[in-house]
């Protein structure tokens, strides 16, 4: 389901919140909302739009195709935040970086992005905050190369450790494997070597960290 944005969609999302009620009515004259369901494509890697994504509720995931359809997994975008990756202010279209999938029910703004642009050359606070988003993003993947280029799968359990300790006791084995692209046998090796190693221990599925600096000399 599409509809028309209304200022009131936007007034609170970070992107927009700065904006006073002339500006957000502005802006609502060329953004609309879609419902999308769990497990739906927002769209494909490769795909040429004309349109800005925000992701007002929900949570995505991004991810590639290699040529053997194996699906590897880049990161995750949660709500109020741009799903679209921008790279040229100059380009009238964009090329999209990855697939986006819906991991749950999202509602997302699609943004005429002729429209956003010329509202950014009269509203130049607004720029700021794109910015800021990409380069929050930017930091997401030199995360992203360091993971898959650097580190082993020993190094990555443990910065997913460090640093995402609750998702990762909240996802199941498999679906952490797979985000950090290794096998599940894999993933369970690592730990049991963690836990023996006294960094980690494990009660009813639930990891807890015994000693964080132990880890970080593994990927620091």
């Amino acid at each position: 389901m599409i509809k028309k944005a209304k200022p009131e969609d936007l007034k609170d999302l970070f992107l927009f919140k700065d904006l006073d009620s002339n500006q957000l009515q502005e802006l609502s004259s060329f953004i609309k909302i879609k419902h999308y369901n769990e497990k739906e494509i927002v769209y494909y890697e490769n795909d040429l739009k004309k349109q800005l994504y925000y992701l007002k509720s929900g949570h995505v995931k991004v991810y590639k195709v290699d040529r053997f359809d194996n699906e590897i997994f880049l990161y995750d975008i949660e709500s109020d935040n741009m799903i679209t990756k921008i790279s040229s202010l100059e380009e009238n279209s964009i090329n999209c970086f990855g697939n986006i999938e819906c991991v749950k029910p999202c509602e997302i703004l699609i943004i005429d992005y002729e429209s956003f642009k010329n509202f950014c050359l009269k509203n130049p606070k607004i720029l700021l905050k794109v910015v800021e988003i990409f380069a929050k993003r930017n930091q997401l993947l030199e995360c992203l190369i360091n993971r898959e280029l650097v580190y082993d799968g020993v190094a990555k359990v443990a910065y997913t450790l460090v640093n995402d300790i609750d998702s990762f006791n909240k996802l199941k084995k498999q679906e952490i494997a797979y985000r950090l692209n290794i096998q599940p046998e894999t993933l369970s090796r690592i730990l049991k070597k963690l836990i023996k190693r006294e960094l980690i221990k494990s009660e009813h599925g639930i990891i807890e960290i015994l000693d964080e600096e132990g880890l970080r000399e593994i990927f620091e």
